[in-house]
Order: C-alpha cells, then sequence, then structure tokens
C-alpha cells in the first residue's frame, strides 16, 4: 500500500522532483532530465536538460562553426524559473542577435540559484570551459560577490579563495555541513539510500520549503488568511570595499579567451560602487542594468519589472516584462559592441 501511494504523489506529479543533488567535486547541482513546476513568485513549468540548464538542449559542441554560442552565469536573475522559458531573457537574446547578425544564436543558461562569483567561478573554470564551446560570457554580478569566501560560503559548493601566496584554490567547507552529513549518512543506509527519489520526501521537503517562504498561516489557511501583500523587497547601498578575492577574480575572469567576458552589472537589491569603480578603472568590458532600470520601473515607463500579477507578489526577480528589457538591453549591447570581441567567421 505504502509503495502504491508512493508512485502515486511520483506519478501524478503531486510530488515535484527535488532540484538539487551534491555532485561530489561541485557540490549542489541541479539534476538532469527531470520536470519541475515553480508558482512562489511567476508561474514555471519546464524541463531541465542533461546537464541540469533550463530552456535549452544544446550540446556541449557547436554543430556550425558560425553560431554563436553565448554563456549566461549568475544566481538566481538568470537561472530564471519564475515565468516560462519563452519568456527568459535569454530568448529575447537569442531572437534580436539572430536577426541583427544573421546567424543562428545559442545562448546557454548556466544560472545557479544563490550562486555567487567565487562558486560560479570554480565551476566555469573546472567544468563548464573545458566541456562547452564558448565564444563569449555574460557574467552577472552583484552585491554579495564582493565578500571574503573565508572559510565558508552561503552556497552549498565548492568555491574559490585565496591561499597565503594569493592563489586561487579551492574552498569545499560546504562538505562538513550537518545537511550534507546528514545526506551522506543516509545514502549509507540500505533502507534509505534511494531517499530522493520517494514521493513522501519530496512532499515533505517542499512543503518546509513553502512554509519556510511563504509562511505556515499562509500555507494552511490560504485564500482564508487575509494577510496584505507587502514588497518585501528593498533597496538598499553598500559602501564595503572589494575584498581580495574579488577582485582576483575578476581580474582573472576579464582574460578568459583574450577577453571574452562581459560583466553585467545588477544593482538590487543591493547597489555597490565598488563593482562599478574597480571594473571602470580596470577597462574590463561590463554593461550595467541601471541603465535600463529606474528603482523597480522599466527606465521612463510605469511598467514595474518585479512585480508579479498573478500571485501579488514582489518576489525579488524579474517578471516578464523585466526579462524582455534584459533581453533586448543586453541583446542591442552585444550588437553595438560586437567589434570589440573575438568572433572569428563574423562580419556586420
Amino acid at each position: 500500500m505504502s509503495f502504491c501511494v508512493d508512485y502515486f504523489l511520483k506519478f501524478t506529479r503531486i510530488s515535484a522532483a527535488t532540484l538539487k543533488y551534491y555532485d561530489d567535486e561541485y557540490g549542489s547541482l541541479n539534476r538532469a532530465n527531470i520536470s519541475y513546476f515553480k508558482s512562489v513568485e511567476g508561474l514555471f513549468v519546464g524541463n531541465t536538460n542533461y546537464d541540469g540548464r533550463f530552456r535549452e538542449n544544446y550540446s556541449p559542441k557547436k554543430e556550425d562553426k558560425k553560431t554563436l554560442r553565448i554563456l549566461l552565469m549568475g544566481d538566481s536573475f538568470v537561472e530564471g524559473i519564475d515565468v516560462f522559458s519563452v519568456n527568459h531573457f535569454a530568448q529575447y537574446i537569442e531572437t534580436i542577435l539572430s536577426k541583427k547578425l544573421n546567424r543562428k544564436v545559442e545562448v546557454l543558461n548556466c544560472g545557479r540559484g544563490n550562486a555567487t562569483i567565487h562558486t560560479m567561478s570554480y565551476y566555469f573554470y573546472n567544468y563548464l570551459s573545458k566541456k562547452y564551446d564558448i565564444d563569449l560570457v555574460l557574467l552577472f554580478t552583484e552585491g554579495r560577490d564582493i565578500y571574503d569566501s573565508g572559510d565558508g560560503n552561503s552556497y552549498p559548493s565548492t568555491f574559490y579563495k585565496l591561499d597565503s601566496f594569493n592563489n586561487l584554490v579551492k574552498g569545499e567547507n560546504w562538505k562538513n555541513t550537518p545537511e550534507y552529513n546528514l545526506h551522506k549518512k543516509l545514502l549509507s543506509m540500505p533502507i534509505l539510500k534511494y531517499y530522493e527519489n520517494s514521493g513522501y520526501f519530496r512532499l515533505l521537503y517542499r512543503a518546509i520549503a513553502r512554509t519556510r517562504i511563504q509562511g505556515f498561516k499562509q500555507i494552511t489557511f490560504g485564500k482564508f488568511f487575509d494577510a496584505p501583500k507587502e514588497l518585501n523587497y528593498h533597496n538598499s547601498t553598500s559602501h564595503d570595499e572589494l575584498s581580495r578575492i574579488t577582485k582576483k577574480l575578476y581580474d582573472t575572469l576579464s582574460t578568459f579567451n583574450k577577453g571574452q567576458v562581459v560583466f553585467v552589472l545588477r544593482n538590487k537589491p543591493t547597489y555597490t560602487p565598488a563593482i562599478e569603480e574597480y571594473i571602470s578603472a580596470k577597462n574590463y568590458k561590463y554593461f550595467n542594468l541601471a541603465d535600463t532600470f529606474d528603482d523597480f520601473n522599466i527606465k521612463n515607463t510605469k511598467i514595474d519589472a518585479y512585480y508579479f500579477k498573478a500571485t501579488n507578489t514582489y518576489g525579488g526577480h524579474w517578471n516578464n516584462d523585466g526579462h524582455k528589457t534584459v533581453g533586448t538591453f543586453l541583446a542591442n549591447k552585444i550588437y553595438t559592441h560586437f567589434n570589440e570581441f573575438v568572433m572569428p567567421g563574423y562580419e556586420k
């Protein structure tokens, strides 16, 4: 009977698949080839591909050398699973650039929710840059990136830190966390070895996660809990300086493939002037999203880029209008500065 209920929970998708798993080398990654549903802010229904990415299923190597291959790195803003894939800003980049360049354009979405530059760069240099054909990298950076990775990291993944000689070395402190140790212990027990595939576990996991996000009363009483919807996404300014590891990573990433990295500055929720000051002083290529947003609104409009009408919430990410604006802005920026990049076989 228990088996039948578990089967029912999984295959009727009442209990959706857990998104994350632990990789021994890189830490928390998205599971490959799963169907996923999310409705906390907007609405997302989609699948991960063979490598755990959302939106597309491009192979590691380009089928046509003339194809422009752009790789996106960043946190949940880049991952973008609050809108349908067709509304993701990567789709606008592909569509607009393909028309302008008269070439096929492929955009790989390698965003990872909650990831910082310390974890993104480690995964990039040790995995993505070795496995994939990449012409151009758009690396989204924001306030959390300026701090020292230290002896730990808020995201349970392998990250870069500095040794005493100012060299980049890996940090794996996530392997010492209670959550990971519990995970390993459960895997060592024959009866619980496949706990992550259990419908019961999935249901419990999502219930706990959703309760943390929305609150017990909202989850329990639903529409009968008349809680006022408030703006829970506030702007702030940080005048902190960049850490040594952050400067080192900016310097290192800027040299990838002879300068084929563009830093995309995201100034919300925390505006950090030190990022633009450093990158600008070093003459690194960057695009600033402040050029297209005015507080929460799209510049020169009254359109709110962060408000989700369906759920009446400010969850913290871009809505459909926000993604369209970002995608259009980045596509036009890339086209305008196209001759500054090394793109063999491409001509305007």
